[in-house]
Parts: C-alpha cells; sequence; structure tokens
C-alpha cells in the first residue's frame, strides 16, 4: 500500500508534465486496464464478453477495452480515498455511474430534456404564429439547429467518442452562430434584407472554417471555447442594446431576463467538483437549469412574431 501511495503522490506532482487527466496517467490504473484487456478481449474471453454483453450496450458502441477502462477507473478511485486523496478525473471527465448505456446519466437526461421542451415550444409557435409573420422562418430554424445541438449532447453525454464529442462542439457553435443572426434579422434585416443576408454569408463561413479547423488541423479546446464565448457575449450585448431600445414593447423583459440567466448560468460551468452521488456534476446542473430558460426564450420569439405580424398588417391597412 505504501508504494501505491509514493506512485500517487509522484503522479501527482508530475501532472503538468504528462499528458491525460491524473487519474489515467496513474500506474495502478493503467497496469489494471492492461492486465483486464489481456484476460477478457481476446479469444474466446472476448466472445464470452460479447454473448453476456446486454444488446444496449453493444448498440451504444461500448467495447471490451470500455468495459475494462471503466472498471479500473472505480478500482483506482478507490485507492485514492481510501487513503485521503481527492478524486482524480479520467481523460478529462470525473468518474460518472454508469447507469444502462448512459456514461454520464443526468447530463445526458437533461440535454434529452432540454430538446423536448425546444420541441414542445416549437410546435406551439407553429400552432400559435402564423407563416406570414417576417421571423417565422428564421425562428422555426433556430428552433430546429436547437433540436439538433440537443440531439447531439444527449448522444455525446451518453457515450463519449471522438465523432460524438465533435458533433456536440460544432452543433453547439451552429446554435450560438445562428443565435446571433436571429438577433441580426430582428434588429436589422427585416428593414434591410441585403444586410442579413451578407450577416448569413459571413457567419457560415466562419462556422465552416471553425469546424474545418478543429477538424482538419488541430482539435483546440482552448479556442473552441474562447471562440463561443467571444461569440456569445457579443449576442448577449447586442440582444441587451435591442432590448434597452424597445423597452416600450411588453414582452421584452422575456429576452432580458434570458440573456442575464444565460450569462448568470454559465458561471456554473467555472465550478469543477466530483460529481454529487457519482452522478451529478456542475455540467449537469447547468444543463438542467437551462431548460426554463429555453422555455422562456421561446415564449419571447412567439410573443414578438405575433407582434410584428400585427405591426405589418397594420401597414398594409394604412397603405
Amino acid at each position: 500500500m505504501a508504494g501505491r501511495t509514493a506512485r500517487l503522490v509522484l503522479l501527482a506532482g508530475a501532472a503538468a508534465l504528462a499528458s491525460g487527466s491524473q487519474g489515467d496517467r496513474e500506474p495502478v490504473y493503467r497496469d489494471c486496464v492492461l492486465r483486464c484487456e489481456q484476460r477478457n478481449c481476446s479469444g474466446g474471453a472476448l466472445k464470452h464478453f460479447r454473448s453476456r454483453q446486454p444488446i444496449y450496450m453493444s448498440l451504444a458502441g461500448w467495447t471490451c477495452r470500455d468495459d475494462c477502462k471503466y472498471e479500473c477507473m472505480w478500482v483506482t478511485v478507490g485507492l485514492y480515498l481510501q487513503e485521503g486523496h481527492k478524486v482524480p478525473q479520467f481523460h478529462g471527465k470525473w468518474p460518472f455511474s454508469r447507469f444502462l448505456c448512459f456514461q454520464e446519466p443526468a447530463s445526458a437526461v437533461a440535454s434529452f430534456l432540454n430538446g423536448l421542451a425546444s420541441l414542445v415550444m416549437l410546435c406551439r409557435y407553429r400552432t400559435s404564429v402564423p407563416a406570414s409573420s417576417p421571423m417565422y422562418p428564421t425562428c422555426v430554424a433556430f428552433a430546429w439547429v436547437s433540436l439538433n445541438a440537443w440531439f447531439w449532447s444527449t448522444v455525446f453525454h451518453t457515450r463519449d467518442t471522438d465523432l460524438t464529442e465533435k458533433m456536440d462542439y460544432f452543433c453547439a457553435s451552429t446554435v450560438i452562430l445562428h443565435s446571433i443572426y436571429l438577433c441580426c434579422v430582428r434588429t436589422v434585416g427585416l428593414q434591410h434584407p441585403a444586410v442579413a443576408s451578407a450577416f448569413r454569408a459571413l457567419l457560415l463561413l466562419m462556422l465552416t472554417a471553425h469546424v474545418s479547423y478543429l477538424s482538419l488541423i488541430h482539435f483546440d479546446y482552448g479556442y473552441n471555447m474562447a471562440a463561443n464565448v467571444a461569440i456569445g457575449l457579443v449576442n448577449a450585448a447586442w440582444w441587451l442594446a435591442w432590448c434597452l431600445r424597445n423597452q416600450r414593447l411588453p414582452h421584452v423583459h422575456k429576452c432580458v431576463a434570458v440573456v442575464l440567466l444565460l450569462q448568470g448560468l454559465s458561471l456554473l460551468e467555472l465550478l469543477d467538483f466530483p460529481p454529487l452521488f457519482w452522478v451529478l456534476d456542475a455540467h449537469a446542473i447547468w444543463h438542467i437549469s437551462t431548460i426554463p430558460v429555453h422555455v422562456l426564450f421561446f415564449s419571447f420569439l412567439e410573443d414578438d412574431s405575433l407582434y410584428l405580424l400585427k405591426e405589418s398588417e397594420a401597414k398594409v391597412k394604412l397603405d
């Protein structure tokens, strides 16, 4: 046991010099995974593993090696806690207790509920807002972009792979860019459609360059976060400026509340603690907290679209 303690301390001191996370750099973890693979992931043992693996696990892409990593992760966590060390991360993530095929159950369920809320509000929007409303196509497109992002967020938190991670990140970027496009159309584009078209082309070029760089050159987490935060701040400032100029509108307070809530709730992402009950971490709490915010934003879009429709109809009558 003393030897394991020494290795843990040595590893913690070398954290800045090695790649990966503290847990997956631990020799106990690596040795455990190696022995598990040798014992279970080849020949007849692999066939036996596959024969007893639940169908939902195989459909989700869980392999024998993944199972070894999961089991050895908990062995290592147990050693850390037994010897008084803090819970380590593994491959950039906190240890989560897997439920069925869900790698991060709370975040997966929260992402699904966000998507469900977006779908319900989309149906409500399409029912209550006529297609002749000036913002109708842009708002409907935003709802579908959001639904797509929450689908991939659910998939990613269910099963973390290179593909699902990239799809989650790229689709999240798409939502942010479409949100700022939505803002452009509402504040400028209705009066100057050419400006909105040019801005849309610029955003598509930005998205293409962003995805190409991360996919073909280097998947840089820091750059990805910085880019999304920068666009998000511009988006928030733009919406707030519009709200200040249009305080007379009875529904503008919803937009203000959404912007302020999203900025405040994003601070949850700065919290970093091991998941409560090995299920609920800061990221999951953030996903759960955004559900009512999305409902409120779609409620604002509905009210604003109906307002614009009445305004346009009134101008037609005057003409």
